[in-house]
This record gives structure tokens, sequence and C-alpha cells, in this order.
């Protein structure tokens, strides 16, 4: 796995594996995700997660880091993790092995063609 050492989990597998955020704020997260993905350069799948490549840009950079911040806020079971160096911002999305299938899910929503609106529906 490209830019993926066996690493510890950083999920909350005491969590329950709901979202809980507020309906007002899906339009502007599915927005979030919509331009995440318009800039990802590539995403592998790990043992506990999505390992998300991202090019080197200031406002890209910030987008991902407030959607660690937020999707945490509201899916607790969800562990992020932003680093990047001269090359690429990566984002680290672990989930429990009870949420594989959601974590799947959104796997194929972000590599797929349909809107993120449409390709996320129900999960949020």
């Amino acid at each position: 796995m490209r830019g993926e050492a066996r690493r510890i989990p950083i999920y909350d597998a005491t969590e329950p594996i709901v979202c809980t955020i507020d309906g007002a704020a899906v339009e502007s997260r599915l927005a979030q995700i919509e331009r995440m993905r318009s800039a990802l350069t590539a995403i592998d799948r790990t043992e506990h997660g999505l390992l998300l490549h991202f090019p080197v840009d200031a406002e890209v950079e910030a987008d991902v880091r407030r959607f660690a911040v937020d999707e945490k806020a509201c899916c607790a079971f969800w562990g992020f993790d932003v680093t990047g160096d001269d090359a690429e911002v990566l984002l680290r999305w672990d989930a429990p092995p009870t949420a594989g299938d959601l974590l799947d899910q959104i796997l194929v929503a972000l590599e797929g063609d349909e809107p993120i609106a449409t390709a996320l529906s129900g999960l949020l």
C-alpha cells in the first residue's frame, strides 16, 4: 500500500456507529466532500481504513483538516490524521471493523462519478 506502513488503528471502537450531524450541516459537508474528491490524486484501502492523497495546496489542506475535525465531531467512531510533506497531503481515515461496510461505500463514492450527494445518499 503506497504511503502506508503497518500502523496502529486510530478509530474509537467504543463509540456507536452513528452520525449525529445536524441536518442543516449536511449540504455543506457534502459540498466539502465533493471538493475533496475533485482534488484527490489517489486513494489506498488500508488495513484499518482509507489513505487519501491530495496535492500540496493551502486551500485543499485547509479543507481536509476542517473535514477531519468536523467529521470526527459528528461521527466519533472515525479516526483521522492529516499529514503532509513537500509532495502531498495525506488524510488517514480509519474505521472500526464494524464500520467496514460503511467505509467501503465511502470508497466507492469517492472513486465514482456520481455526485457525492447521490453516492452518499442515506449515509449522512
